[in-house]
């Protein structure tokens, strides 16, 4: 039985350099590549690839005020008892993209892209 590719849907806002914010659904790879790339240019916002409400990913700066600081990744598989945050002191544009990557191709593959520790919300 052949696996279902969900509908995905890529959202970024806040940038301090255009494109401020938008939305796009079904996404491309290149096109979530190249809009998480594009956050490491800035020093403020966020992107968020999602299958759902409930299972996405998303990235922002670690610390706001210092974006050398590198990024944060989070995750959430299908509810917010199991949302996790990527447990690396420093996740580079190039890593978090990586894993934006696998979540594009496969949503569950994320699990095995960590060290992830779980998080409340």
């Amino acid at each position: 039985m052949a696996k279902v590719k969900h509908a995905l849907t890529l959202e970024w806002a806040d940038f301090d350099v255009e494109p401020t914010d938008g939305v796009v659904d079904q996404p491309t790879l290149d096109d979530v590549e190249s809009i998480v790339r594009h956050l490491g240019l800035c020093s403020t916002g966020f992107v968020i690839l999602r299958r759902d409400d409930l299972t996405y990913i998303q990235t922002t700066f670690r610390e706001l005020d210092d974006p050398d600081e590198g990024l944060i990744v989070e995750w959430q598989d299908g509810g917010t008892d199991r949302h996790f945050e990527l447990d690396e002191p420093y996740v580079s544009v190039d890593r978090a993209e990586a894993l934006f990557r696998r979540f594009f191709q496969e949503p569950e593959s994320v699990a095995s892209g960590g060290p992830w520790k779980p998080m409340r919300v």
